[in-house]
């Protein structure tokens, strides 16, 4: 949001839903974790129970670097469980390159999921809470027509691979 206030971007793309006054705000999509592992990853043929999922070795991702606890944890020590985080990377694109060569698994976005044919995904044994992905822009942009081109056709690319995402469910 800063960085927007002060005219150094002029998108922001944002995971939730509440933005600064001066700032206009578009959701975009809700999205939801699947648990995934590479193709033919011996755990992920059939349904888990919460105690086979925290069995496994699961990859976190933590964008501030180094965190071993996520919401997928918080469900978790809703229902007295802990799961065997083992490694942490700051990105969700490094988590795939090492799903597809490990029998580590991580919860990664639906969409991410979908998208990478080197990797299966389930449905994790337990709800875990999903996020809402918004679109941000300041006020001094609002009614640029470039500007509003640009929103315009990402909105439009989102709505395209919605329908994408949902015919590969």
């Amino acid at each position: 949001a800063k960085q927007l206030e002060q005219g150094e971007i002029d998108i922001a793309f944002h995971v939730s839903d509440e933005a600064a006054p001066e700032l206009h705000l578009k959701k975009l999509f809700s999205e939801r974790y699947v648990l995934a592992g590479r193709r033919k990853h011996p755990q992920l043929s059939q349904a888990l129970t919460p105690a086979q999922f925290c069995d496994l070795e699961h990859v976190i991702v933590s964008p501030s670097g180094g965190g071993f606890c996520g919401v997928t944890d918080e469900a978790l020590a809703q229902a007295g469980l802990t799961r065997r985080v083992v490694l942490s990377v700051p990105h969700f694109l490094f988590v795939k390159s090492v799903l597809a060569s490990t029998d580590l698994v991580a919860m990664l976005p639906l969409r991410l999921a979908i998208a990478s044919p080197e990797l299966q995904y389930i449905e994790p044994p337990m709800p875990i809470a999903g996020y809402e992905m918004s679109m941000l822009w300041h006020e001094r942009s609002h009614r640029d027509p470039a500007h509003r081109w640009l929103r315009d056709f990402i909105v439009e690319q989102v709505q395209s691979a919605a329908l994408i995402t949902a015919q590969n469910q």
